[in-house]
């Protein structure tokens, strides 16, 4: 499982980081309604305007990431996450389960063998 990157909520950013957002976010804007302009006008193929879409969206990535809007998550913080997320599943399952009057359902580990 790789590291993944993910925006950080807006209340978390400074208000140096969210003015430059916003000021970025307005480039990015005018720059896609420009390429869509572009293709919609037949000056691009629909393969040049995905590139050219995917290379925007690259670079707006790519700043947001040095710039601190997005955070990475760790493997680990992954599943640690899933682990909450599940174990809140199974106490509502077995808050029904406990009303249907069945047997309740427990999580446990398991060794991997390989």
């Amino acid at each position: 499982m790789e590291t993944i990157w993910r925006q950080k909520a807006p209340r978390l950013l400074t208000t140096n980081q969210r003015q430059n957002k916003l000021t970025k976010d307005r480039e990015y804007e005018i720059a896609h309604l420009s390429l869509s302009a572009d293709f919609k006008a037949g000056r691009l193929t629909q393969v040049q305007f995905d590139a050219a879409h995917a290379e925007q969206w690259r670079e707006y990535l790519d700043w947001a990431k040095g710039f601190g809007l997005y955070e990475q998550i760790t493997p680990e913080q992954q599943l640690a996450e899933a682990e909450n997320r599940l174990a809140v599943q199974v106490e509502q399952v077995n808050l029904i389960r406990s009303e249907l009057e069945r047997p309740l359902i427990k999580i446990r580990e398991q060794e991997v063998t390989i």
